[in-house]
């Protein structure tokens, strides 16, 4: 393994499994029958069509996206009421070679092994009229089925500052692990809630503890609206990383010889409302339409209530911290099983790089953002995604998008930093397509 690989591989994989297959269907073994076996297998390619970054001599339109790997997992059922599942993967991905002057405009491949799914769950009660189980390890959630790219608010990306997340089939919407923690989900008739309980492992301060609860009316297939409160870092486990008492904001517009000064944090609130409408179901259905069709959908999430004076000056009015997003499934008419566009608003006044927030090195993060002097020149995100299934063993998807993509960039061998995260488009004009195509049993 080469230099680069060794000290990236880490961002590599994170890449790669932010852009695997989302075909691992998910099957059940019966009781008794003994383990069942599930497996997939996915390649992908793509291009960065149009970026105006050019800092630091960096040239991004026509930058190939390329990535491949492999998962295998197995499910057991030893009793009625326990299930048990765990798989492991490898994945393929390299960051971003940006700048073509440095190292020729190559950047290695990293390889690295992930864990797909590590949980049990147990059914308390699992009958038609109500279902109450506990699930506990690495498993999947995923609060709003119906976003395929934008929104998903509160339970991907911080607090403090209220970066939001995106990308291809990323892990927040398929059926891999994206929670390490525990959750107690309750079900009777339309109404469904869940309390997690989750440690963080993507933010810096790691392992802290964030309880969430969200609630879910499914009005027959028809309509759906929920809504969630997500208390972020509200248990630390080093509370001198989470609150760091050298971190402060410093208020001199009072009195510049005795300023006003606030302890910064990592900790905040974030509260989520979501919902869908099937509108072919109010006209009866049709037949020429999938079951994904014309539905719309929208999200809107609060990040951080904290509203003082430096909260404020930091991070601007509430209305700068409430991403919103709004979709409709196009008619594909069966050609496609989804046809998804999905646009978001956000006025975040920082900019859109995580870099030094999640840095590895130093200086240490810190819950603040870089400030963008020209922050709506981004406030407007887009989506188009499309998939089909084939055979019921081939999965082959597209999407177009400018949404917060963040490959990494790539600076060269003599870097010795992680790659950056930062967002490389700016504008609703710049975009990048990518396509895949997996095969599952």
């Amino acid at each position: 393994m080469s230099l680069f690989t060794m000290k990236h591989s880490r961002s590599c994989v994170l890449l790669a499994l932010g852009l695997m297959a989302g075909a691992l269907a998910p099957t059940s073994a019966e009781v008794g029958a003994g383990p069942k076996f599930n497996a997939a297998g996915w390649m992908q390619y793509g291009a960065i069509v149009k970026s105006s970054d050019t800092t630091q001599d960096k040239d991004m339109d026509g930058r190939s996206i390329i990535s491949s790997g492999a998962q295998f997992a197995v499910e057991v059922n030893p009793s009625e009421r326990l299930r048990i599942e765990a798989g492991i993967g490898a994945a393929a991905g390299h960051n971003l070679a940006a700048i073509r002057s440095s190292e020729g405009g190559y950047a290695p491949v990293g390889v690295g092994p992930y864990v797909s799914n590590a949980n049990f769950r147990y059914s308390f009660w699992d009958t038609e009229a109500t279902k109450l189980s506990f699930r506990g390890g690495l498993f999947p959630y995923d609060y709003n089925p119906d976003a395929q790219n934008l929104g998903l608010y509160l339970l991907r990306g911080p607090v403090y500052p209220g970066y939001v997340m995106s990308g291809f089939e990323t892990k927040a919407v398929l059926p891999v692990a994206n929670t390490l923690g525990f959750q107690l989900h309750h079900q009777t008739g339309g109404f469904e809630h869940d309390l997690l309980v989750t440690f963080e492992t993507e933010f810096y301060p790691y392992w802290d503890v964030s309880p969430a609860y969200i609630a879910t009316y499914n009005l027959g297939g028809v309509f759906r609206i929920g809504g969630g409160v997500n208390f972020y870092h509200l248990i630390p486990v080093d509370s001198k990383l989470t609150k760091d008492e050298n971190i402060i904001y410093v208020d001199t517009s009072v009195s510049a010889t005795s300023p006003d000064t606030t302890v910064l944090s990592f900790a905040g609130t974030k509260v989520m409302m979501n919902a869908s409408l099937d509108i072919k179901a109010l006209f009866g259905g049709s037949e020429s339409m999938g079951p994904e069709d014309l539905k719309i959908y929208t999200e809107v999430a609060l990040i951080g209530l904290d509203n003082d004076k430096a909260h404020k000056a930091l991070f601007g009015e509430y209305k700068d911290r409430m991403p919103m997003m709004a979709g409709i499934n196009l008619p594909a008419f069966k050609i496609l099983d989804k046809l998804a566009l999905e646009v978001e608003m956000y006025s975040a006044r920082f900019k859109d790089d995580i870099t030094n927030y999640n840095h590895k090195g130093s200086p240490s993060p810190i819950p603040l953002g870089k400030l963008d002097t020209n922050y709506s020149a981004d406030n407007l995100k887009w989506s188009l995604y499309g998939s089909k299934v084939i055979q019921n063993h081939v999965k082959v998807s597209l999407q177009v998008a400018s949404d917060h993509f963040r490959p990494g960039i790539f600076k060269g061998y003599s870097d010795n930093n992680p790659p950056s995260q930062e967002a490389v488009l700016f504008k609703p004009s710049e975009w990048y397509w990518t396509s895949k195509i997996a095969y599952f049993f």
